[in-house]
């Protein structure tokens, strides 16, 4: 089992809530050797991130609030996309050791990285495919018959937390849910 309680979990994630979502594709697209400028960081590295170029601009950062933050991280490009996220909060949980610039949304949700399990069965740390393989979804638990969740989306703005009802949500998991096979739980 992880050596991370779940209220360690709960308080990492918060760390993540709000970041914007960034996938390094297109006409962004970076090489930069740092995780942060290309959608894979962790929530400090982009945090540190955000406060150099915030520096290097003389813009007070402390004194902006969480959407001038928002807008600012958005305008440098920093932010993390699903499966960083999802490599992230697996790292942390399980100690699992991904590879997060080199692991997307289809790897984590497929073989041979990962199973798919029964709804039943769902738990923390397991994993919710969706759009075919193009984004995941990190499971935070489940009580009773919700599935509380995060995930990074450009279409709600980010980082953010979301809950499923199994009985009534079928269409957000009509993909199936994984769990990756190096966990052995």
């Amino acid at each position: 089992m992880a050596g991370i309680k779940l209220t360690e979990l709960k308080q990492e994630i918060s760390k993540y809530i709000g970041i914007p979502y960034f996938m390094n594709t297109g006409k962004h697209k970076n090489s930069s050797p740092e995780a942060s400028l290309v959608g894979k960081g962790n929530a400090k590295e982009i945090a540190l991130k955000t406060v150099e170029l915030a520096n290097q601009e003389g813009v007070k950062i402390l004194e902006l609030d969480s959407n001038q933050i928002y807008r600012f991280q958005k305008k440098h490009h920093l932010g993390i996309d699903c499966s960083g996220l999802c490599c992230q909060l697996l790292n942390f949980y399980f100690d699992a050791q991904l590879n997060v610039r080199r692991t997307n949304a289809n790897m984590l949700t497929s073989s041979p990285l990962s199973k798919k399990v029964n709804i039943n069965d769902v738990k923390t740390g397991d994993l919710i495919r969706q759009k075919r393989g193009h984004h995941v979804l990190f499971v935070i638990e489940k009580i009773d018959q919700q599935i509380i969740y995060v995930h990074s989306s450009l279409s709600n703005h980010g980082v953010h937390y979301g809950q499923i009802d199994i009985n009534q949500d079928q269409e957000q998991f009509k993909e199936g849910f994984f769990r990756l096979l190096l966990l052995n739980q």
